[in-house]
């Protein structure tokens, strides 16, 4: 399937690795020039990002320009004429079995899904109760939660186009936007999690795998809610609201956290 890794032009040890790897698992893939924070003027960061409209975060030039790379890879996929694509991030470790699952992916991802969640980051998130498929030891369960990260993920040409859309400025990191309801996309999203998970950042391994440190060195930490007092309490109040109504609907169709684990 169509496959692409994003790679910034200095990162040359991170490539080197990256092709090695996907060279031994059989996975042949298009490297995504990534867009280099440290590159941004002041004018492209400030054309970029939607901040201080509420509801948005206000980001750092390594998220805008990890959000910007996963957008030349989405355009990437639209330019084609496949269904979907697989992407990933190259500070990853991946399974052994990875050309097997991928080049399957038409017998296991479900046809609503926009996006399948590929990586793990060992935290509990909250997953469906019933598989909706499965490949091999692996099964596909709906995300009901947050998991953040974009190390890993199988995006649709729906799924594409509509990040497209809601990308015209960007109000969250890439992986709040798909990945976390409160970011107000993922909400909106057919969004489905793999498990066990095809890949991992090596720096969250315990393994002897060497590890890879973020490009990312800061995260946003500011958010605004709006200009005026009563447009902050009003976002809050939604802001509470929307997360205690997905707790109920999570508890009500049994979705419970889960520890989503990685089958080297």
């Amino acid at each position: 399937m169509l496959t692409f890794v994003i790679n910034l032009d200095r990162d040359t040890e991170r490539l080197k690795r990256i092709k090695a790897l996907l060279a031994e698992r059989n996975v042949a893939f298009t490297r995504v020039p990534a867009v280099d924070g440290r590159s941004l003027s002041p004018d492209e960061i400030a054309a970029a990002c939607a901040y201080p409209t509420p509801v948005s975060i206000r980001l750092q030039p390594g998220e805008i320009a990890c959000y910007l790379s996963h957008i030349k890879a989405w355009r990437l996929l639209l330019d084609s004429d496949e269904d979907c694509a697989a992407i990933f991030e190259d500070d990853i470790d991946l399974s052994c079995d990875a050309a097997e699952v991928l080049s399957a992916i038409a017998d296991w991802m479900p046809e609503e899904a926009d996006v399948v969640k590929l990586e793990t980051s060992l935290k509990p998130i909250e997953i469906g109760r019933a598989p909706e498929a499965a490949i091999g030891d692996r099964e596909i369960r709906r995300l009901a939660g947050c998991h953040i990260g974009t190390a890993g993920y199988v995006i649709t040409r729906k799924g594409a186009a509509r990040m497209l859309a809601e990308s015209r400025q960007l109000r969250m990191a890439v992986d709040t936007t798909l990945f976390d309801p409160r970011g107000g996309v993922a909400e909106t999203l057919s969004l489905f999690q793999l498990s066990p998970a095809l890949c991992i950042q090596t720096r969250l391994q315990t393994s002897s795998e060497p590890a890879s440190a973020s490009n990312i060195s800061e995260r946003a930490s500011h958010k605004s809610y709006g200009a005026t007092s009563g447009e902050r309490l009003a976002n809050r109040i939604r802001d509470r609201l929307a997360y205690a109504c997905r707790k109920l609907r999570n508890f009500v169709s049994g979705a419970r956290p889960r520890v989503i684990d990685f089958a080297p």
